[in-house]
């Protein structure tokens, strides 16, 4: 009879502790009701909340930005189920996850920065997908112009039926990131591919290479510039710039073959 009420009493409590989303800290602290996926820094119980994430591969980085060795960690909550991860400093680049956060009911995406409180963890996150609302996009034509696309810009067009080729190349010598969204899905759903170029960490990795790329990114190469050569038919052609530094300018050309 004890156990009884004993237990009763603390389903209770645990049930007064939670608030929004269910939680006490995961998307209370929301700094940005209404994230639209552009880099922004999270710090310790910080959130962001994107209210409709778009149906569709998307890719969202992280990383932390602390100047000391430290590790933090970060809530990407979908659909109210948080996943965990963790955020180690001093790292020369992000940490990469894609997938489809949104889905065709409403799913919102919600980030929050679960480090230790009072800790030196600040978390830059970003996120690219096309139709993001709010996202200014500029035109690629399929001409093989040079398109400037600067940390944190995209550039969007129309593949033509046939060979076409995407060249992504940075304009300075930092380490450039490079998000390309568009083509078939593959068989788990998915049609993004993260490319690196002046990754002197890394290294030439990814198909072709023999060697397997970091977790999330699809290619890294030394050379300031990659080739990704498809026939996707006329379909959307979507690349961002993801870069952690406002100096990793660059340009992409659409050409066909």
């Amino acid at each position: 009879m004890a156990s009884k009420k004993s237990s009763k009493k603390a389903s209770t409590k645990s049930g007064k502790a939670k608030s929004h989303f269910g939680f006490e800290v995961i998307g209370v602290a929301a700094n940005n009701p209404n994230w639209n996926g552009s880099p922004i820094t999270l710090n310790p119980n910080d959130n962001a909340n994107m209210p409709q994430a778009p149906n569709g591969s998307m890719v969202f980085s992280y990383q932390n930005t602390a100047k000391t060795n430290t590790t933090g960690q970060l809530a990407v909550t979908v659909a109210g189920i948080p996943s965990f991860y963790n955020a180690q400093s001093l790292l020369s680049q992000p940490n990469i996850l894609t997938q489809n956060f949104g889905g065709p009911t409403t799913n919102n995406l919600s980030v929050t920065n679960t480090s230790q409180p009072g800790s030196d963890n600040p978390i830059l996150i970003a996120a690219v997908a096309p139709g993001l609302p709010g996202v200014t996009t500029s035109p690629l034509p399929t001409t093989g112009v040079a398109v400037p696309v600067a940390p944190g810009a995209n550039a969007q067009g129309t593949a033509l039926p046939r060979f076409m080729q995407l060249i992504m190349q940075a304009t300075s010598g930092s380490l450039t990131i490079f998000a390309l969204i568009g083509g078939p899905m593959d068989s788990s759903g998915n049609n993004a591919y993260v490319i690196s170029v002046n990754d002197t960490a890394n290294g030439n990795t990814g198909p072709g290479t023999g060697k397997t790329p970091p977790p999330g990114y699809y290619a890294t190469t030394n050379d300031s510039s990659y080739l990704y050569s498809f026939n996707w038919g006329s379909s959307n052609v979507f690349v961002a710039n993801m870069s952690p530094t406002t100096s990793a300018t660059a340009s992409v050309f659409l050409r066909a073959l």
